[in-house]
């Protein structure tokens, strides 16, 4: 049985500029921009997000932070206009900006 070191045994024969170089490499292919939606597509998604919350159904958002997606499922218990902020009922919240999709469950 061949027991391999993976990348340990490269390590030795590259200098700190090329290992940061590749890390940042890296970090770039998983880099997702957020998508810009249009005026249609933030109305569909507004009319959404309030039914939702009046019937009290769960939902699954998808959400753009620090350059990733991310889904949240749960029951939207609150839309604070003020703050710009959604609230589901166990105590998670997400402003609207970061909002970039949303499916109901029925």
């Amino acid at each position: 049985m061949i027991r391999d070191r993976g990348n340990i045994k490269w390590n030795a024969m590259m200098l700190p500029e090329h290992v940061k170089v590749l890390r940042e490499w890296h970090e770039k292919d998983n880099y997702v921009e957020k998508p810009e939606l249009d005026e249609w597509a933030l109305q569909e998604l507004s009319e959404q997000l309030q039914i939702a919350c009046n019937n009290h159904t769960q939902v699954e958002i998808k959400i753009w932070e620090a350059a990733h997606i991310f889904t949240a499922t749960g029951i939207i218990s609150k839309l604070d206009a003020a703050k710009g902020t959604l609230y589901f009922e166990d105590g998670r919240r997400f402003p609207f900006h970061f909002i970039v999709g949303l499916t109901k469950y029925e």
